[in-house]
């Protein structure tokens, strides 16, 4: 395991915001435009004959958790490794009978407390992070836990289809209480499962409301806005079913959400196939 120690700081207090109340935390920062829908539909269209879902087929993806921490405290973002493997056997009982597992390979440790705090989605400080410290290519899922001071975060993905723009940029970006055993009530190890999703291809299941392409996938029921908490029998976008509130694309309760469906795991396979199988991407 490497340290990096930059801008050691190693102040005996975190700022009284980081130990703020993670409940009301918006779930999920990742922004799927129209024209990421358009470049991927086009992109997946070549592999419009793939199977619906494929039990043959598996991958296998290394992790590596980069931990940007303000001091080396818990409070502080200095998440300790208990969690990171706890994250990671959750990840992979949430993604069983997908045909898609991950494998840690590494853990590096930042002490920047400028970025623990400050990090949010499209700023330039972002993607300075991302440059100094992502490891491998388009293969590699690359995790960065941070504080999102005053961003409403709990994390945030890039898109597979955009990889080839960005490709110092893609991984996930998440909160750092998410992880088991951290300090949000709400989220404990849910959020990494939704993030990936998102690494993977998948859109919110909110995706353009009742018009449009929606998410993408047949068989998840088009739906108006996001749903919190668990609210069973609602149908907001009348003939198509009930809202999918128990699937991992969704913000609904950690509880409630138990479920990718076979729609979802094909777009992945197709996904992971076309930007995310090539070693020399």
């Amino acid at each position: 395991m490497r340290f990096f120690f930059l801008s050691l700081l190693l102040a005996s207090a975190v700022r009284a915001g980081l130990a703020q109340n993670y409940t009301n935390y918006n779930p999920c920062g990742t922004i799927v435009t129209e024209t990421d829908i358009s470049n991927a539909e086009v992109a997946l269209s070549r592999l419009n004959k793939f199977p619906r879902q494929s039990t043959d087929t598996e991958y296998t993806f290394d992790v590596h958790f980069h931990i940007i921490a303000a001091n080396m405290t818990e409070r502080g973002g200095w998440v300790p490794q208990k969690q990171i493997d706890n994250q990671m056997t959750f990840l992979n009982d949430r993604y069983e009978g997908t045909g898609i597992r991950f494998q840690m390979v590494g853990v590096t440790r930042v002490l920047n407390r400028h970025w623990f705090e400050t990090v949010d989605i499209g700023l330039e400080e972002t993607a300075h992070m991302h440059r100094v410290f992502r490891r491998g290519r388009s293969t590699v899922l690359n995790v960065y836990t941070v504080g999102f001071y005053g961003a409403g975060l709990n994390g945030y993905a890039t898109l597979p289809v955009n990889y080839r723009f960005y490709p110092k940029e893609d991984g996930v970006v998440l909160l750092y209480a998410t992880l088991p055993g951290g300090a949000s009530r709400e989220r404990q190890g849910g959020t990494l499962v939704h993030e990936v999703g998102h690494w993977l291809g998948l859109r919110h299941t909110f995706q353009g409301g009742c018009t449009g392409d929606g998410d993408g996938v047949d068989d998840t029921p088009a739906q108006a806005e996001p749903h919190f908490g668990c609210p069973r029998g609602v149908d907001s976008c009348p003939g198509g079913g009930e809202d999918p509130i128990h699937n991992y694309m969704g913000y609904t309760s950690e509880a409630c959400r138990t479920e990718f469906t076979a729609g979802q795991i094909s777009l992945m396979h197709k996904a992971i196939e076309v930007w995310r199988r090539d070693p020399s991407i």
